[in-house]
């Protein structure tokens, strides 16, 4: 992209309000930006961070695959192998102390069986984590602690190169 240009992306129900749009179109936006509760999150110092499905809201179990458009009727077996079946996971969380805690399970592997996405939402739960969402799996799930590899990367190359990183200094 050129300067001052930007992507315009959409899944789950709001694919369908970027119909009509071609590569190249000037669309005017506006930012806004607000939890479902309608606070601002675009506060200074307020991180805000792509991921799905939700796994908790409020302590409560809310996994939300459907909306978040990772239910794909034409291919029934994507639910079974992303959604159902043990992967490796990554998932991020707030405990009730507003302590943010971020959770990598190893899987695929002899002894690493991974976690099916309600699995993950119970060990959430079990952390003691009152609002949690799935952040990416298989062989992207990665964790490096002061520039050591602390997981096991399941693809058989090791870490896979990933386009979205979180990074805490």
């Amino acid at each position: 992209m050129r300067e001052g240009e930007r992507s315009l992306q959409a899944t789950g129900d709001r694919v369908r309000e970027l119909d009509g749009l071609r590569v190249g179109a000037a669309v005017p936006v506006t930012l806004k930006l607000t939890s479902e509760r309608g606070a601002d999150l675009t506060q200074p110092g307020m991180s805000v961070i792509n991921g799905g499905p939700l796994l908790l809201a409020d302590g409560e179990h809310r996994i939300t695959q459907a909306a978040d458009g990772m239910v794909h009727p034409r291919n029934p077996s994507f639910q079974y192998g992303w959604v159902l079946q043990r992967n490796p996971r990554t998932f991020a969380g707030v405990d009730a102390a507003g302590r943010t805690v971020l959770v990598t399970v190893d899987g695929r592997q002899v002894g690493e069986l991974g976690l099916s996405i309600a699995e993950t939402a119970d060990v959430a739960k079990a952390l003691g984590l009152v609002d949690a969402i799935n952040l990416d799996g298989g062989g992207s799930t990665a964790m490096v602690i002061e520039d050591v590899l602390v997981s096991h990367p399941s693809d058989a190359a090791g870490e896979r190169p990933v386009g979205d990183a979180i990074y805490i200094r």
